[in-house]
């Protein structure tokens, strides 16, 4: 957090050498609070998908690469501390270019495949379990009517849950002037951009 010099408000960015300001306030937000969120190194070897029949008698080579994920909770079992060993089903949409002998593009497709995988995260009753995928590395090559796939997933798995928290505040975010416009013929932003604070009852 720094100073801003014009109105001696207080806006994000990194705090001075001697320190950051103290909160003015603390406040109840409303947000999605990250509960667990690890990675983990996912291979599927062998996979085989059926090439459009439009496109398989000429298919030479293909390329691969991740279209889409999906993950499903399909069971929880608590252990201690809110931990639990979660079970998710996880479907992957691959998006497959096919080409020809001569390099050319002859056709496109997709094709999903599932796997499920069990891992331990902090995820207490309410929390939401999801997915993502980080980064991925697909192989593939045709041998007759299929395109053959090795594919490595980099997962970003999390669980979360709507909460409120309190929070120490430094006001609310007031907005920089645009360099690139002029200045308007009115006050920009108002006093009263947000509704007050309420003070406690004395």
């Amino acid at each position: 957090m720094v100073r801003n010099n014009l109105n001696s408000q207080v806006i994000p960015g990194p705090c001075p050498p001697e320190g950051c300001p103290e909160p003015t306030e603390i406040v109840c937000i409303e947000t999605v609070k990250v509960y667990d969120f690890c990675f983990q190194t996912d291979t599927r070897n062998n996979l085989s998908f059926p090439i459009p029949s439009s496109c398989c008698h000429g298919a030479a080579t293909a390329d691969c690469f991740v279209r889409d994920i999906h993950c499903t909770e399909i069971s929880r079992t608590p252990i201690d501390g809110g931990l639990a060993n979660v079970t998710i089903r996880v479907t992957v949409t691959l998006h497959f270019i096919v080409f020809n002998a001569s390099g050319a593009n002859i056709c496109e497709f997709d094709a999903t495949f599932v796997f499920t995988k069990t891992v331990t995260l902090c995820a207490p009753e309410g929390t939401v379990i999801d997915c993502r995928v980080a980064a991925s590395a697909c192989d593939s090559f045709v041998a007759g009517p299929n395109v053959h796939v090795n594919i490595t997933l980099c997962l970003l798995i999390e669980s979360t849950a709507h909460v409120k928290l309190l929070v120490p505040s430094f006001g609310f975010c007031v907005p920089s002037e645009c360099v690139t416009l002029p200045s308007p013929p009115v006050e920009c932003p108002p006093d009263n951009l947000f509704p007050p604070q309420c003070l406690p009852p004395t």
